[in-house]
C-alpha cells in the first residue's frame, strides 16, 4: 500500500515549505529523502500512531543541510552523499590574530571510529568546530536494495553494535507494517525486554567512557565490569553478546533461553553495584566539576533526541509517545527522565536515571522462553514504518517491499540527528581540555552517521 499523504507539484521548495508548516503544527520531520526523481519527507505527530508522507514534484533535490532544518543536517542520502562528503572535506581555514586550527582524526585514539574534528582555537578556548565524515561510508541502504527480507535484516543488525536490537526491531516493525503482520503478546514482551537489556549495556558503556575521560579510572573499571556482566547475560539469553540473530519480522530466528529464574538476582546485583558506583561519582567533586557547564546546548531549535535531547529539556521518547512492542504496559504511570541543563552533567544524570528505568522494566517484563520461527513469506508489495527508541534516541526505518524483496530502505538514526549539536557544544566557552569529556558525554555513533 502507498503511504503517501499528499503530493506537491510545485517542486522542491514547496516540500521544504510543507515541512515548515508541519513543524509549526507540532509535527516531527522524521526523514527527508530523494524518491523517483523528486523527494519525500515522513512526518509524525507525538502521541499519534499514523506516519504521513509528503511528496515533492520532480526536479533537483535540495540537500537537507541547506533546508533550514538543523536536525536534517546529516540526512543526505543516495546520489547526494558523495557531494556532501566532498563539501565537508573542503579546506577549513580561520583568520584573526592568535587563531589557529587544531585537527584531530580521522584516526584518533583507542577504538574510536573514523571522524575528523577541526577546532578553531584561540589560546585554549574553542571558538568553532568543523566535522569531516565519510571515511568509512558503507552504503548500508544501497546494500539492502534487492535483498530478501532475511538478508536485509542481517545488514540492519550491523549498522552499529550497541544498537543491534533497536535496528532489528525497527526493521522488523517496518516489514510487519508493510505486510499487515502483527507480533503476538509474548513476542512483543520479549522484544521490549531485549531492547531494555541493550539500553542497559549501552548506557553502562557510555558512562564508563565518561568516567575514563574525567580520570576517575576506578569507577570506569567498575562500569566496564558491569557492562561485561550484562553482555554475558545477553549471550546466555540469546546466544550472542550483542543480542544479534534473535529478532525477526513476525517472530524469532532462534530459540531464546528461559532466564526467568535467574533474572531477578541478576538485576539485583547489577542495580546494587551500579548504585554504589553512582554514589561514589556523585560525591567526587573532581568528577562533577568537569561536567557542570561543559558542552552546554539547547534542545530547541535543534530538535535533539534521546539522552541528548532529554538532558536539554525535551521529553521526547518514542516508548511513551508512540508505544510499540510491550511499552504501553511497561511505561504506564511513568515519564522518561529529563533535565534542562543541556550540559555534560545533564547527559550523565539522564543516563543514570534510565539505567534504573531499564532495570525496573526488565523486572516487570519477566523473561519467558521464545521459540524460533521462520520468517514470513513476503510475497506482497507494501510500504511500512518502524519507529523505536534506540539507546541513543529515535530510530526511523521506512521499508518498501516489492515481490518479497527490499525495493528501498530509508534509515534515520539518533546520531545523525544529534551530531549537529556537537560543534555548538564544543564552541560554547569550552577549552581544549574539555574536548574528551564533552565528546564522551555525547558518545554518538559515527557508524550511524556514515551509513
Amino acid at each position: 500500500m502507498d503511504r503517501l499523504h499528499h503530493r506537491i507539484d510545485a517542486g522542491r521548495d514547496a516540500l521544504l515549505s510543507a515541512c515548515s508548516d508541519a513543524v509549526r503544527e507540532g509535527q516531527k520531520v522524521l526523514h527527508i529523502f530523494p524518491e523517483q526523481g523528486g523527494a519525500r519527507t515522513a512526518v509524525w505527530r507525538k502521541g499519534q500512531r499514523e506516519i504521513e508522507e509528503i511528496e515533492a514534484g520532480t526536479g533537483p533535490y535540495l540537500r537537507p543541510s541547506r533546508s533550514g532544518f538543523p536536525s536534517l543536517r546529516y540526512a543526505e542520502e543516495s546520489e547526494f552523499e558523495q557531494a556532501a562528503f566532498e563539501d565537508e572535506r573542503a579546506e577549513h581555514t580561520v583568520s584573526g590574530e592568535g587563531m589557529h586550527v587544531v585537527p584531530l582524526g580521522p584516526v584518533r585514539a583507542d577504538v574510536a571510529e573514523a571522524l575528523r574534528f577541526e577546532m578553531d582555537v584561540l589560546g585554549d578556548e574553542i571558538h568553532g568546530l568543523a566535522l569531516r565524515r565519510g571515511y568509512k561510508h558503507r552504503g548500508v541502504a544501497q546494500r539492502m536494495q534487492g535483498a530478501q527480507v532475511g538478508q536485509a535484516l542481517e545488514i540492519a543488525e550491523r549498522v552499529t553494535g550497541t544498537s543491534t536490537v533497536a535496528h532489528a526491531l525497527a526493521f522488523s516493525l517496518a516489514v510487519e507494517d508493510a505486510l499487515g503482520l502483527e507480533a503476538g503478546e509474548n513476542t512483543s514482551l520479549l522484544r521490549s525486554a531485549l531492547a531494555e537489556l541493550e539500553r542497559l549495556h549501552s548506557h553502562l558503556g557510555d558512562l564508563a567512557s565518561l568516567a575514563s575521560a574525567t580520570g576517575t579510572v576506578v569507577a570506569a573499571a567498575d562500569l566496564y565490569r558491569l557492562r561485561e556482566a550484562v553482555l554475558r547475560f545477553g549471550a546466555h539469553w540469546t546466544g550472542h553478546r550483542y543480542l544479534r540473530g534473535a529478532i525477526a519480522p513476525g517472530g524469532w530466528r532462534r530459540d531464546l533461553q528461559d532466564v526467568a529464574p535467574e533474572l531477578p538476582s541478576f538485576l539485583a546485583d547489577i542495580e546494587r553495584e551500579f548504585l554504589a558506583v553512582r554514589r561514589a561519582l556523585d560525591h567526587t567533586n573532581s568528577f562533577l566539576d568537569r561536567l557542570h557547564g561543559a558542552g552546554r546546548i539547547p534542545a530547541a531549535p535543534l530538535d535533539l533526541v534521546g539522552v541528548v535531547g532529554r538532558s536539554a529539556g525535551s521529553d521526547e521518547d518514542v516508548r511513551w509517545d508512540r508505544p510499540y512492542a510491550w511499552y504501553t504496559e511497561l511505561c504506564a504511570g511513568k515519564r522518561p527522565a529529563t533535565l534542562a541543563t543541556g550540559d555534560a552533567f545533564g547527559r550523565y544524570f539522564v543516563r543514570c536515571e534510565e539505567i534504573g528505568h531499564s532495570i525496573a522494566m526488565l523486572r516487570r517484563s519477566g523473561a519467558v522462553r521464545a521459540k524460533g520461527s521462520a520468517l514470513p513469506a513476503a510475497a506482497s508489495d507494501g510500504i511500512g514504518y518502524g519507529l523505536v527508541e534506540a539507546p541513543r534516541g529515535r530510530l526511523f526505518y521506512r521499508v518498501a517491499l516489492r515481490e518479497g524483496c527490499i525495493e528501498t530502505c530509508r534509515i534515520r538514526t539518533a546520531s545523525s540527528i544529534n551530531w549537529v549539536a556537537v560543534p555548538s557544544a564544543l564552541a560554547n566557552y569550552n577549552i581544549l581540555q574539555d574536548f574528551p569529556i564533552i565528546d564522551a558525554s555525547f558518545n554518538l555513533c559515527v557508524a550511524s552517521l556514515d551509513l
